[in-house]
């Protein structure tokens, strides 16, 4: 079979013609490639729900191991003489994602490929920034991220995790954590970076209290404990006003979470492995 690639595109709806162009699949010299685009799941989960995006791209991350593994076979033959690369691998790719995943036809996109081709024709047609690394500060929500992804539980929580505003109705939009894990009760962790200013982080504060409000109302109604446990962390504030901010929370007895230091998040991280918590996303929307 002559060279060809295929491309994976997401629909934003099920009932809609946009689609969103997320992963590509290469054959030439008798090898497979495939990748998909972090970069574009990640603006899709914008528009599109983020636990169909999470979904989506499980199944290319499961795509892209079986490529490989038949990529470094040297006995590999061509693609789609390969099971499960035949020509209607792709149509099974639809029908499993509830038709949300298209692909382009194979036989409508051959020519003179090569290997050495795939990362121009990635960056054509799928994401332009492929391959690029761009260089970033280490922020303090970097530093928390890494830590997190780093933790002893971090297979036990969803981290960075979007909360889906069409099941906590307390809030107006998906609210992203910065974990959250249940067990008997919902554990979440939050973090305020009190080097904004002190606007930014009392409207943070605020999305807080109505995520965690809705988060309650979530327990009561799977009969789990109300209360939860929920701490919002924060870093050492550099200004007055923010200084104040954090003084105020901390002396505020209505607040439903604890507030901590974020170098405290090793206790929370005992209590957590302790606790055998588990995936909130696992256990809730599966």
């Amino acid at each position: 079979m002559k060279p060809f690639y295929s491309v994976l595109y997401l629909k934003s709806e099920s009932i809609s013609d946009e689609k969103i162009a997320v992963g590509m699949f290469l054959n030439t010299d008798r090898k497979p490639l495939f990748d998909y685009s972090e970069n574009k799941l990640r603006a899709a989960s914008k528009i599109i729900d983020s636990e169909v995006v999470d979904s989506v791209e499980r199944l290319l991350r499961n795509v892209k191991k079986k490529v490989d593994s038949l990529s470094d076979d040297k006995n590999q033959k061509e693609a789609f003489d390969v099971n499960p690369f035949t020509h209607s691998y792709f149509d099974y790719l639809n029908r499993y994602s509830n038709n949300l995943i298209l692909h382009s036809k194979p036989e409508e996109n051959i020519g003179d490929f090569k290997l050495d081709d795939f990362d121009s024709l990635f960056k054509l047609l799928v994401d332009k920034n492929y391959g690029f690394v761009e260089k970033k500060d280490v922020t303090f929500r970097n530093q928390v991220e890494e830590t997190l992804r780093a933790s002893r539980v971090s297979e036990r929580l969803d981290i960075k995790y979007r909360v889906p505003k069409n099941r906590v109705k307390s809030i107006l939009r998906s609210h992203e954590v910065d974990y959250i894990g249940v067990n008997g009760k919902i554990y979440s962790g939050n973090v305020i970076d009190t080097t904004t200013d002190h606007y930014t982080i009392e409207n943070k504060v605020y999305q807080i209290r109505a995520l965690i409000d809705g988060l309650m109302e979530l327990s009561d109604h799977f009969d789990l404990d109300k209360e939860g446990h929920h701490v919002v962390y924060f870093n050492e504030p550099k200004g007055i006003k923010q200084k104040d901010v954090i003084h105020d929370l901390t002396h505020d007895t209505t607040k439903l979470f604890k507030l901590k230091p974020w170098e405290m998040f090793e206790e929370e991280e005992n209590e957590i492995e302790k606790a055998k918590v588990g995936k909130f996303s696992e256990l809730f929307f599966r």
